[in-house]
Protein backbone atom coordinates (compact mmCIF):
# COMPACT_ATOMS: atom_id res chain seq x y z
CA UNK A 1 0.00 0.00 0.00
CA UNK A 2 1.11 4.00 -0.15
CA UNK A 3 0.11 6.67 1.71
CA UNK A 4 0.63 9.11 -1.45
CA UNK A 5 -1.83 11.85 -1.61
CA UNK A 6 -2.35 11.33 -5.54
CA UNK A 7 -0.76 8.74 -8.24
CA UNK A 8 0.52 10.26 -11.32
CA UNK A 9 0.27 7.83 -14.56
CA UNK A 10 2.69 8.55 -17.14
CA UNK A 11 2.46 6.71 -19.89
CA UNK A 12 5.69 6.83 -22.06
CA UNK A 13 6.99 5.68 -25.60
CA UNK A 14 10.57 6.84 -26.57
CA UNK A 15 11.08 10.93 -26.45
CA UNK A 16 13.33 10.19 -23.81
CA UNK A 17 14.31 14.28 -24.14
CA UNK A 18 10.87 15.62 -23.14
CA UNK A 19 10.16 12.48 -20.85
CA UNK A 20 12.91 13.77 -18.75
CA UNK A 21 12.12 17.12 -18.26
CA UNK A 22 7.95 16.12 -17.95
CA UNK A 23 9.13 13.96 -15.45
CA UNK A 24 11.65 16.18 -13.76
CA UNK A 25 9.05 19.14 -13.17
CA UNK A 26 6.34 16.57 -12.03
CA UNK A 27 8.83 15.55 -9.02
CA UNK A 28 9.77 18.73 -8.48
CA UNK A 29 6.53 20.09 -8.43
CA UNK A 30 3.74 17.52 -7.06
CA UNK A 31 4.89 17.00 -3.08
CA UNK A 32 3.05 13.51 -1.66
CA UNK A 33 2.78 12.28 -4.72
CA UNK A 34 3.89 8.43 -6.21
CA UNK A 35 4.45 8.32 -9.82
CA UNK A 36 3.37 5.00 -12.12
CA UNK A 37 5.60 5.13 -14.88
CA UNK A 38 4.07 2.92 -17.83
CA UNK A 39 6.48 2.16 -20.59
CA UNK A 40 5.68 1.06 -23.99
CA UNK A 41 8.25 -0.48 -25.56
CA UNK A 42 10.09 2.10 -25.95
CA UNK A 43 14.01 1.89 -26.95
CA UNK A 44 17.04 1.26 -24.65
CA UNK A 45 17.73 5.14 -23.95
CA UNK A 46 14.05 5.74 -22.66
CA UNK A 47 14.10 2.60 -21.02
CA UNK A 48 16.97 3.14 -18.64
CA UNK A 49 16.59 6.59 -18.42
CA UNK A 50 12.82 5.25 -16.17
CA UNK A 51 14.59 2.87 -14.71
CA UNK A 52 16.82 5.00 -13.07
CA UNK A 53 14.48 7.35 -11.89
CA UNK A 54 12.24 4.79 -10.99
CA UNK A 55 15.26 3.49 -8.90
CA UNK A 56 16.40 6.74 -7.30
CA UNK A 57 12.09 7.50 -6.27
CA UNK A 58 12.17 4.31 -4.57
CA UNK A 59 8.59 3.19 -2.92
CA UNK A 60 8.08 6.81 -4.79
CA UNK A 61 7.51 5.03 -8.15
CA UNK A 62 6.06 1.94 -10.49
CA UNK A 63 7.39 0.98 -13.43
CA UNK A 64 5.31 -1.04 -15.56
CA UNK A 65 6.63 -2.31 -19.00
CA UNK A 66 4.76 -3.59 -22.02
CA UNK A 67 6.57 -4.92 -24.83
CA UNK A 68 5.36 -3.21 -27.68
CA UNK A 69 3.39 0.40 -27.93
CA UNK A 70 0.28 -0.57 -26.82
CA UNK A 71 -1.36 2.82 -26.95
CA UNK A 72 -1.81 5.91 -24.76
CA UNK A 73 -5.10 5.46 -24.33
CA UNK A 74 -4.52 1.45 -22.96
CA UNK A 75 -1.36 2.55 -21.29
CA UNK A 76 -3.41 5.49 -18.84
CA UNK A 77 -6.02 2.37 -17.69
CA UNK A 78 -3.41 0.07 -16.97
CA UNK A 79 -1.81 2.48 -14.95
CA UNK A 80 -5.31 3.59 -13.48
CA UNK A 81 -5.80 0.29 -12.49
CA UNK A 82 -2.52 0.20 -10.31
CA UNK A 83 -3.30 3.45 -8.79
CA UNK A 84 -3.93 2.83 -4.57
CA UNK A 85 -4.26 6.52 -3.80
CA UNK A 86 -7.73 8.97 -3.26
CA UNK A 87 -6.85 11.11 -6.79
CA UNK A 88 -5.23 9.83 -9.93
CA UNK A 89 -3.23 12.55 -12.77
CA UNK A 90 -2.80 11.72 -16.22
CA UNK A 91 -0.15 13.40 -17.21
CA UNK A 92 1.22 13.41 -20.97
CA UNK A 93 5.27 12.64 -21.08
CA UNK A 94 5.23 15.92 -23.51
CA UNK A 95 4.07 18.06 -20.56
CA UNK A 96 5.50 20.46 -18.52
CA UNK A 97 3.78 21.07 -14.90
CA UNK A 98 4.36 24.25 -12.74
CA UNK A 99 5.24 24.80 -9.09
CA UNK A 100 2.25 25.21 -7.02
CA UNK A 101 0.01 23.45 -10.04
CA UNK A 102 -2.21 20.38 -8.13
CA UNK A 103 -2.92 22.43 -5.09
CA UNK A 104 -5.27 24.26 -6.15
CA UNK A 105 -6.93 21.20 -8.36
CA UNK A 106 -7.08 19.02 -4.75
CA UNK A 107 -8.40 22.13 -3.01
CA UNK A 108 -11.19 22.80 -5.11
CA UNK A 109 -12.08 18.71 -5.12
CA UNK A 110 -11.99 18.67 -1.36
CA UNK A 111 -14.84 21.53 -1.51
CA UNK A 112 -16.78 19.68 -4.51
CA UNK A 113 -16.66 16.31 -4.61
CA UNK A 114 -18.91 16.39 -7.46
CA UNK A 115 -15.80 17.69 -9.52
CA UNK A 116 -14.64 14.03 -10.75
CA UNK A 117 -12.44 15.27 -13.77
CA UNK A 118 -10.44 18.29 -13.18
CA UNK A 119 -7.92 20.41 -15.69
CA UNK A 120 -5.83 23.11 -14.63
CA UNK A 121 -4.86 25.82 -16.55
CA UNK A 122 -3.24 24.58 -20.10
CA UNK A 123 -1.36 26.42 -22.33
CA UNK A 124 -1.61 26.73 -25.41
CA UNK A 125 -5.25 26.94 -24.23
CA UNK A 126 -7.57 29.46 -23.44
CA UNK A 127 -7.32 32.15 -20.91
CA UNK A 128 -8.98 30.62 -17.65
CA UNK A 129 -9.74 32.70 -14.24
CA UNK A 130 -12.63 31.22 -12.66
CA UNK A 131 -14.19 27.52 -12.80
CA UNK A 132 -15.69 26.53 -15.57
CA UNK A 133 -16.80 23.21 -16.12
CA UNK A 134 -16.09 21.69 -19.47
CA UNK A 135 -17.38 19.64 -22.26
CA UNK A 136 -14.02 17.09 -21.85
CA UNK A 137 -10.41 16.18 -19.68
CA UNK A 138 -7.34 16.72 -21.76
CA UNK A 139 -4.68 13.84 -21.88
CA UNK A 140 -2.09 16.64 -21.56
CA UNK A 141 -2.89 16.94 -18.06
CA UNK A 142 -6.18 16.06 -15.78
CA UNK A 143 -6.52 14.75 -12.05
CA UNK A 144 -9.55 11.84 -11.52
CA UNK A 145 -11.42 11.34 -8.65
CA UNK A 146 -10.56 7.61 -7.16
CA UNK A 147 -14.23 7.54 -6.18
CA UNK A 148 -15.24 8.62 -10.05
CA UNK A 149 -12.71 5.81 -11.24
CA UNK A 150 -14.70 3.26 -8.70
CA UNK A 151 -18.25 4.07 -10.70
CA UNK A 152 -16.85 4.14 -13.80
CA UNK A 153 -13.66 2.86 -14.78
CA UNK A 154 -11.36 4.01 -17.32
CA UNK A 155 -11.24 5.65 -20.82
CA UNK A 156 -13.14 3.62 -23.83
CA UNK A 157 -10.04 1.58 -25.67
CA UNK A 158 -12.25 1.34 -28.82
CA UNK A 159 -12.73 4.98 -29.23
CA UNK A 160 -10.22 7.60 -30.96
CA UNK A 161 -7.58 8.20 -28.15
CA UNK A 162 -8.90 11.67 -28.59
CA UNK A 163 -10.87 14.55 -28.35
CA UNK A 164 -13.98 11.96 -28.36
CA UNK A 165 -12.78 9.67 -26.35
CA UNK A 166 -12.42 12.24 -23.77
CA UNK A 167 -16.20 13.32 -24.42
CA UNK A 168 -17.37 9.78 -23.46
CA UNK A 169 -15.23 9.94 -20.67
CA UNK A 170 -17.05 13.42 -18.73
CA UNK A 171 -20.79 12.25 -20.32
CA UNK A 172 -20.39 8.75 -18.40
CA UNK A 173 -19.23 10.93 -15.06
CA UNK A 174 -22.22 12.81 -15.78
CA UNK A 175 -24.19 9.48 -15.60
CA UNK A 176 -23.59 8.83 -12.29
CA UNK A 177 -23.66 12.81 -10.75
CA UNK A 178 -19.87 13.50 -11.63
CA UNK A 179 -18.51 16.83 -13.51
CA UNK A 180 -15.79 18.20 -15.63
CA UNK A 181 -14.28 21.50 -14.12
CA UNK A 182 -10.72 23.58 -15.40
CA UNK A 183 -9.73 25.30 -12.08
CA UNK A 184 -7.37 28.46 -12.03
CA UNK A 185 -3.66 27.26 -11.15
CA UNK A 186 -0.02 28.33 -12.82
CA UNK A 187 -0.06 27.63 -16.49
CA UNK A 188 0.84 23.74 -17.13
CA UNK A 189 2.49 23.56 -20.69
CA UNK A 190 2.18 21.22 -23.29
CA UNK A 191 2.50 20.24 -27.08
CA UNK A 192 0.28 19.25 -29.59
CA UNK A 193 0.95 15.46 -30.07
CA UNK A 194 2.44 13.90 -33.13
CA UNK A 195 -0.42 12.15 -35.22
CA UNK A 196 0.46 8.79 -36.15
CA UNK A 197 -0.70 6.45 -38.63
CA UNK A 198 -2.43 7.51 -42.03
CA UNK A 199 -4.54 9.95 -42.52
CA UNK A 200 -7.08 7.61 -43.73
CA UNK A 201 -6.94 5.21 -40.90
CA UNK A 202 -7.57 8.31 -38.28
CA UNK A 203 -10.12 9.42 -40.26
CA UNK A 204 -11.78 6.36 -39.93
CA UNK A 205 -11.38 5.93 -36.66
CA UNK A 206 -12.64 9.48 -35.62
CA UNK A 207 -16.13 8.94 -37.95
CA UNK A 208 -16.29 5.45 -36.05
CA UNK A 209 -15.31 6.99 -32.04
CA UNK A 210 -17.86 9.95 -33.65
CA UNK A 211 -21.22 7.46 -34.74
CA UNK A 212 -20.35 5.33 -31.34
CA UNK A 213 -20.91 8.52 -29.00
CA UNK A 214 -23.88 9.79 -30.84
CA UNK A 215 -25.36 6.04 -30.77
CA UNK A 216 -24.57 6.09 -26.71
CA UNK A 217 -25.40 9.74 -25.85
CA UNK A 218 -27.53 11.31 -28.70
CA UNK A 219 -26.62 14.92 -30.46
CA UNK A 220 -27.11 18.25 -28.74
CA UNK A 221 -28.74 20.80 -30.16
CA UNK A 222 -28.20 24.95 -29.76
CA UNK A 223 -30.30 27.37 -28.55
CA UNK A 224 -30.59 31.09 -27.84
CA UNK A 225 -32.16 32.78 -25.12
CA UNK A 226 -33.47 36.23 -25.20
CA UNK A 227 -33.78 37.46 -21.24
CA UNK A 228 -35.86 40.54 -21.23
CA UNK A 229 -35.14 43.82 -18.72
CA UNK A 230 -36.46 43.94 -15.65
CA UNK A 231 -34.79 40.06 -14.61
CA UNK A 232 -33.41 40.01 -11.42
CA UNK A 233 -30.01 38.19 -11.61
CA UNK A 234 -31.08 35.90 -8.62
CA UNK A 235 -33.64 34.71 -11.04
CA UNK A 236 -31.37 34.98 -13.93
CA UNK A 237 -29.02 32.28 -12.07
CA UNK A 238 -32.01 29.66 -11.48
CA UNK A 239 -32.60 30.06 -14.93
CA UNK A 240 -28.83 29.12 -15.94
CA UNK A 241 -28.83 26.14 -14.00
CA UNK A 242 -31.07 24.57 -15.99
CA UNK A 243 -28.60 25.93 -19.13
CA UNK A 244 -25.79 24.10 -17.51
CA UNK A 245 -27.63 20.90 -17.00
CA UNK A 246 -28.13 20.79 -20.79
CA UNK A 247 -24.82 21.32 -21.69
CA UNK A 248 -23.73 18.72 -20.07
CA UNK A 249 -25.69 16.55 -22.28
CA UNK A 250 -23.79 18.27 -25.47
CA UNK A 251 -26.43 20.98 -25.66
CA UNK A 252 -25.18 24.84 -26.20
CA UNK A 253 -26.58 28.01 -25.66
CA UNK A 254 -26.41 31.18 -26.12
CA UNK A 255 -27.99 33.76 -23.92
CA UNK A 256 -29.08 37.50 -25.35
CA UNK A 257 -28.97 39.76 -21.58
CA UNK A 258 -30.02 43.70 -21.48
CA UNK A 259 -26.40 45.52 -20.61
CA UNK A 260 -27.71 46.72 -17.45
CA UNK A 261 -27.60 43.20 -16.59
CA UNK A 262 -24.19 42.02 -17.59
CA UNK A 263 -22.22 43.46 -14.56
CA UNK A 264 -24.46 42.25 -12.05
CA UNK A 265 -23.99 38.67 -13.87
CA UNK A 266 -20.04 38.87 -13.69
CA UNK A 267 -19.51 39.98 -10.00
CA UNK A 268 -22.51 37.09 -9.17
CA UNK A 269 -19.95 35.04 -10.97
CA UNK A 270 -22.66 33.57 -13.76
CA UNK A 271 -20.90 34.59 -16.38
CA UNK A 272 -18.19 31.60 -16.74
CA UNK A 273 -20.43 27.96 -15.62
CA UNK A 274 -19.92 25.97 -18.56
CA UNK A 275 -17.92 26.28 -21.92
CA UNK A 276 -21.20 25.33 -23.62
CA UNK A 277 -23.19 28.42 -21.67
CA UNK A 278 -22.18 32.35 -23.10
CA UNK A 279 -23.68 34.85 -22.26
CA UNK A 280 -23.57 38.18 -24.66
CA UNK A 281 -24.43 41.51 -23.52
CA UNK A 282 -26.80 43.14 -26.03
CA UNK A 283 -25.78 46.91 -27.15
CA UNK A 284 -26.78 49.36 -24.22
CA UNK A 285 -27.34 51.84 -26.92
CA UNK A 286 -28.31 49.87 -30.74
CA UNK A 287 -31.66 50.32 -32.17
CA UNK A 288 -33.65 46.77 -32.07
CA UNK A 289 -32.65 46.15 -36.02
CA UNK A 290 -28.63 46.00 -35.05
CA UNK A 291 -29.95 43.20 -31.84
CA UNK A 292 -31.97 41.38 -34.47
CA UNK A 293 -28.88 40.85 -36.96
CA UNK A 294 -26.73 39.91 -34.03
CA UNK A 295 -29.58 37.18 -33.16
CA UNK A 296 -29.63 36.08 -37.15
CA UNK A 297 -25.61 36.08 -37.38
CA UNK A 298 -25.54 34.12 -34.01
CA UNK A 299 -28.34 31.51 -35.34
CA UNK A 300 -26.96 31.46 -38.59
CA UNK A 301 -23.79 30.08 -37.39
CA UNK A 302 -25.28 26.30 -36.46
CA UNK A 303 -28.25 25.90 -38.26
CA UNK A 304 -30.89 24.66 -36.62
CA UNK A 305 -30.53 26.32 -33.82
CA UNK A 306 -33.69 27.32 -31.48
CA UNK A 307 -34.96 30.18 -30.31
CA UNK A 308 -36.23 30.33 -26.86
CA UNK A 309 -37.61 32.97 -24.62
CA UNK A 310 -35.91 33.25 -21.19
CA UNK A 311 -39.48 34.67 -19.62
CA UNK A 312 -42.56 32.86 -19.98
CA UNK A 313 -45.21 35.06 -21.61
CA UNK A 314 -42.98 37.57 -23.26
CA UNK A 315 -42.91 36.89 -26.52
CA UNK A 316 -39.45 36.02 -28.49
CA UNK A 317 -38.73 39.40 -29.79
CA UNK A 318 -36.94 38.43 -33.44
CA UNK A 319 -38.76 35.14 -34.30
CA UNK A 320 -42.25 34.27 -34.31
CA UNK A 321 -41.41 30.18 -33.39
CA UNK A 322 -39.94 29.71 -30.66
CA UNK A 323 -39.83 27.79 -27.31
CA UNK A 324 -41.10 28.83 -23.62
CA UNK A 325 -38.67 28.46 -20.86
CA UNK A 326 -40.78 25.76 -19.53
CA UNK A 327 -41.11 23.75 -22.62
CA UNK A 328 -36.69 24.24 -23.02
CA UNK A 329 -36.54 22.75 -19.37
CA UNK A 330 -39.07 19.89 -20.10
CA UNK A 331 -36.59 19.27 -23.35
CA UNK A 332 -33.62 19.02 -20.62
CA UNK A 333 -35.58 16.98 -18.13
CA UNK A 334 -36.51 14.17 -21.08
CA UNK A 335 -32.90 14.36 -21.85
CA UNK A 336 -32.22 13.11 -18.21
CA UNK A 337 -34.72 10.37 -18.62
Amino acid sequence: MTDATIDVIIPVWNRPDETRNCLVTLINHTPGARFIMVDCGSERDTERLLQELADSLDDRALLMRDDSNIGFVPAANRGFASSEAPYLALVRNTTLVSPKWLEPLLAYAGEHPEAGILLPCLDPGEECNTPKELERGSFAAMVVSKELYRRIGGFDEGMDGGAWCLKDYTRRANAHGFVTVQVPTPVVHHQEEVQLGSEQRRRETQQRSIALFRERWGVGASYVLHVPKGVEVELLGEKLEWLVKGARHDDSYTVLLPASLNQAVQQAGLATLHEHVTLVPLPRLAWDGMKKRLFEKIASEKPGTTPVTAVDGIPFPWSDRYLSFSELCERIKARYQ
